[in-house]
C-alpha cells in the first residue's frame, strides 16, 4: 500500500515565510507613518512659530524626506503581497552557512581556518536579517551586550536626511541592550582637514564631560576618512578614549569618481584661478570645493593613508564593509550615479568595493562585501540596519573584541 503524501513541507514554508514578510513591511509601514507625520507636526508648528529661512528649509526638507519614506514602504508594503515564491530565503539550506552559524554559536573559532571573515559575517548578517524579517523565527545567536558609546560619523550630503547614518540601528541597540550613542556633527561638503577639527572639538568636550565612557566609531562613506584623520590628529587622546573604528562603505582609499570626465569639465573654472574675480569668490567661497574633492580623491587619499596609517592609534580594532549593488537594485539616486559615473568595478552606486577596505598592509579586519547601496543608513531605507549593527557586536565578540568594548 502506498503510503499518504504528505503536504508540501517547500510550499508551507514558502508560505510562513510570505505572511512573516507581509506583516514585517505592514510594521515598517506603519512606523514610517507615525514617525513621519510626528516628526511634520513638529516642523510645521516650528516654522509657525519662528517664520524664516532656516525654519522652512527644515519643513521642506522634513515633509519631503517624510513623503519618500512613506511612498516607498507602501510600495514595499503592496508589493509584498505579490512576492510569494521569493526565493531570498535559500541561504537557509546552505551547507556553508548553517555550519558557520554552529561554529558562532558554539564559539568554534576553527571555522576562520575554512572561511574568511567576511565569509562568517555575511553570514551573520543573513541570520540575524531573517529573524528580523521574520517574527516567527528566533535566531540562536546571541547579541553581546556592552557599554562603551557608539560614535555615529555620517559622509556626504547627509545634511539632506532627517537624521544621521544608521542612527535607527543605533536607537535599536539602544533600545534593546542599553547601549548609548551619540551623533556628531560634520559637514558632509568640507574637507576631512575641516571635520577633524569639528571631530576634535565636539569629543573632547564629550570626554571631558563623560570621563568613564569608551568611544566606538561607526563610520559611513566619508564620515570614515573624515575620522581616520581626526584619529591621526589626536593620537595620544585617541588611545586613551577609543576602542575601535567601524567603517562602512567608506572610501578608505578615496573615490576614482573624481576622474570622470564630468568633474573634470566642472574643475575647468580653475584654469581662471589667477585671475582676479576668481580669488575674490575663492577668498568668500571654496570653489567647486577644492579641499573637498581633494579628500575624497584616491590619487590623494590612497598616497595619504600610505603615509600616515602608522601614526594612526593603536586601537583595540578597525573593521571595514563594502557594499555592492546592480543598478535596479539601488534607491533612484543610486540608479542615477550609478548611470552618470559608470565603472567597471564593483559599487554601491558611489564607493567602488577595492577602495572601502583596509590595504592589507594595514592591521584590520575586513568583514566582506554585502549586498546593499549606498544609501542604506538613511532612516528610510527598507535595509534592515539593526541587523548589520548586531552583527558588528556578534563578529567583534567572536574574533575576542567584544570585551574591549566595555570599560
Amino acid at each position: 500500500m502506498t503510503p499518504a503524501i504528505a503536504p508540501n513541507e517547500t510550499y508551507k514554508r514558502y508560505l510562513k515565510q510570505y505572511q512573516s514578510y507581509k506583516k514585517h513591511t505592514k510594521n515598517f509601514l506603519e512606523s514610517a507613518t507615525r514617525i513621519s507625520i510626528r516628526d511634520s507636526i513638529e516642523a510645521v508648528e516650528t516654522f509657525v512659530r519662528e517664520p524664516n529661512i532656516q525654519t522652512m528649509t527644515n519643513l521642506v526638507k522634513t515633509l519631503t524626506n517624510s513623503g519618500t519614506w512613506i511612498s516607498h514602504s507602501s510600495l514595499r508594503y503592496l508589493h509584498s503581497y505579490i512576492d510569494i515564491f521569493n526565493k531570498r530565503n535559500n541561504f537557509k539550506n546552505d551547507e556553508g552557512f548553517i555550519e558557520i552559524i554552529k561554529s558562532i554559536e558554539s564559539g568554534d573559532k576553527t571555522i576562520l581556518e575554512k572561511y574568511s571573515e567576511g565569509d562568517i559575517f555575511e553570514a551573520i548578517c543573513l541570520e540575524l536579517d531573517y529573524a528580523h524579517k521574520h517574527s516567527d523565527y528566533e535566531s540562536t545567536i546571541k547579541i553581546p551586550k556592552i557599554d562603551s558609546t557608539i560614535v555615529l560619523v555620517s559622509g556626504v550630503f547627509n545634511e539632506i536626511f532627517s537624521t544621521p547614518a544608521f542612527e535607527r540601528g543605533a536607537q535599536h541597540l539602544f533600545k534593546t541592550k542599553g547601549l548609548k550613542y551619540i551623533a556628531a556633527e560634520v559637514n558632509g561638503t568640507k574637507s576631512c582637514k575641516h571635520n577633524s577639527r569639528l571631530l576634535q572639538q565636539q569629543l573632547k568636550r564629550y570626554t571631558e564631560e563623560n570621563p568613564n565612557e569608551k568611544l566606538w566609531f561607526l563610520c559611513f562613506s566619508k564620515g570614515g576618512i573624515d575620522t581616520l584623520h581626526f584619529l591621526k590628529d589626536n593620537k595620544d587622546w585617541a588611545q586613551e578614549h577609543v576602542i575601535g573604528l567601524s567603517t562602512i562603505a567608506s572610501p578608505i582609499l578615496g573615490s576614482d569618481h573624481l576622474k570622470h570626465k564630468v568633474f573634470k569639465l566642472l574643475n575647468s573654472i580653475h584654469f581662471f584661478e589667477r585671475t582676479k574675480i576668481y580669488k575674490y569668490i575663492d577668498s568668500k567661497k571654496d570653489i567647486m570645493m577644492k579641499e573637498f574633492q581633494r579628500s575624497l580623491s584616491s590619487d590623494y587619499q590612497k598616497d595619504w593613508f600610505k603615509k600616515n596609517h602608522q601614526f594612526l592609534p593603536n586601537l583595540q580594532f578597525y573593521t571595514s564593509v563594502a557594499l555592492e549593488a546592480e543598478w535596479y537594485e539601488s534607491h533612484i539616486w543610486m540608479v542615477l550615479t550609478k548611470l552618470l559615473f559608470q565603472s567597471n568595478e564593483s559599487n554601491d552606486g558611489v564607493v567602488d568595493t577595492k577602495n572601502a577596505h583596509f590595504p592589507n598592509y594595514f592591521k584590520a579586519f575586513n568583514l566582506g562585501i554585502l549586498r546593499g547601496h549606498h544609501l542604506i543608513g538613511t532612516r528610510s531605507s527598507f535595509y534592515t540596519q539593526e541587523a548589520l549593527l548586531e552583527s558588528h557586536l556578534v563578529m567583534l565578540d567572536f574574533l575576542d573584541k567584544s570585551q574591549k568594548l566595555n570599560r
